[in-house]
C-alpha cells in the first residue's frame, strides 16, 4: 500500500487549505480500517478477527468529496491543479485520474453523494457526473446511495514517505459502516453478472469484511441510520439486494462471497456465513 500512502501524502501536501481531512472509501478505506484493528487492542467485533479475510491490496483510491468541497469552484479548481502538478492525467473525464509510478499505476477516483436540494443551483449534473456551477475541469461521480457520508467516520493516521523522500503523516477519515454497506450493496448489484469484474466476488467479500469488523457501537449506529432513512430509495434498494442475493446459504451472493474468500486465502470453513447474513439483515432493518 506504500504507493497509495505516498499518493495521499503528496496530494494533501498540495492542498493545505482543504476544509477537512481526506475521506477515503473503497477497498483502500477498508484496508486501512482492517490493518488498524489488527494492530491495536480493539473492542469485540461482530465476527472475530480469525475469521476475517486478509487485508485486500488495491491500486486505486476512492476519494469521497463532501458537499462543501464539491459546490466550491475554488476548492475543486485547487484539487484539479494539485492533480496536474503531481502528474496525474484524466482517465475518465474528469473524475478518474491515473499516474504512472515505479511501483505501477496509481488511480484516484472522485465520488460524492447527492447534494441537498437547497444547493442544487450550485452544481451541474450530467449523467452521473457532478461538478460546481463554474468553469472547472473536475467532476465527481454521483453516488446517491452514499447516505450519511460525513457522519461518524473512523479516523486513522497514515505515516509514510512523500515522493520527494521526506517523511510525513496524514490524518484521514473512512466512512461509517452504514454508508459503506449501502455503497457496496449497490456496487455488488451492478456487477453481479459482469465476468470482466469477477462477478462481484470482491464486493461480496468486502460486505463480509464490513460486517465482520463492526463493533457493537457501529452495529447500533447502522440500525439507527437505517431507521432514519427507512423510506429512502437507496436503502430500500440495498435491502432488496440483501433479500435477493444474500437470503440463504445457497444464494448467489453467498456463492460469490465464497469465491472471493477463496481468492483472498480465507478457507471456506472459516467463513462465518450465517453470522454475516443475520447481522447484515438486522443492521439494515432499522
Amino acid at each position: 500500500m506504500e504507493p497509495l500512502v505516498t499518493a495521499l501524502l503528496d496530494l494533501a501536501g498540495e492542498l493545505p487549505h482543504l476544509p477537512r481531512p481526506l475521506l477515503i472509501g473503497g477497498g483502500f478505506g477498508l484496508y486501512l480500517k482492517q490493518r488498524h484493528l489488527e494492530e491495536t487492542d480493539r473492542e469485540p467485533t461482530l465476527i472475530a478477527g480469525e475469521y476475517w479475510p486478509p487485508a485486500r491490496a488495491t491500486e486505486d483510491v476512492d476519494l469521497l468529496l463532501p458537499t462543501e468541497i464539491l459546490v466550491s469552484v475554488d476548492h475543486m479548481r485547487s484539487l484539479r491543479e494539485a492533480l496536474d502538478r503531481l502528474g496525474y492525467r484524466p482517465e475518465a473525464k474528469y473524475f478518474q485520474f491515473v499516474k504512472e509510478t515505479a511501483s505501477g499505476p496509481v488511480k484516484i477516483d472522485l465520488l460524492t453523494c447527492d447534494v441537498p436540494s437547497e444547493l442544487a443551483d450550485q452544481v451541474k449534473v450530467k449523467s452521473m457526473r457532478i461538478r460546481p456551477a463554474g468553469d472547472v475541469q473536475l467532476h465527481a461521480y454521483l453516488t446517491p446511495e452514499a447516505l450519511e457520508l460525513g457522519v461518524a467516520p473512523s479516523v486513522f493516521v497514515l505515516r509514510g514517505t512523500r515522493s520527494d523522500g521526506s517523511r510525513d503523516e496524514l490524518r484521514v477519515h473512512v466512512p461509517n459502516s452504514f454508508t459503506y454497506l449501502l455503497m457496496k450493496l449497490h456496487a455488488f448489484r451492478d456487477r453481479v453478472d459482469d465476468p470482466r469484474k469477477g462477478l462481484a466476488a470482491h464486493h461480496a467479500l468486502d460486505l463480509y469484511r464490513i460486517v465482520a469488523m463492526a463493533t457493537r457501537a457501529e452495529y447500533d449506529l447502522v440500525r439507527a441510520l437505517a431507521m432514519r432513512h427507512v423510506m429512502s430509495a437507496p436503502l430500500q434498494a440495498a435491502r432488496a439486494v440483501v433479500a435477493q442475493y444474500f437470503g440463504d446459504e445457497r444464494s448467489i451472493g453467498m456463492t460469490r462471497l465464497l469465491t472471493g474468500a477463496a481468492d483472498a486465502g480465507l478457507p471456506r470453513a472459516d467463513v462465518r456465513g450465517q453470522e454475516f447474513r443475520e447481522a447484515l439483515g438486522e443492521m439494515l432493518a432499522g
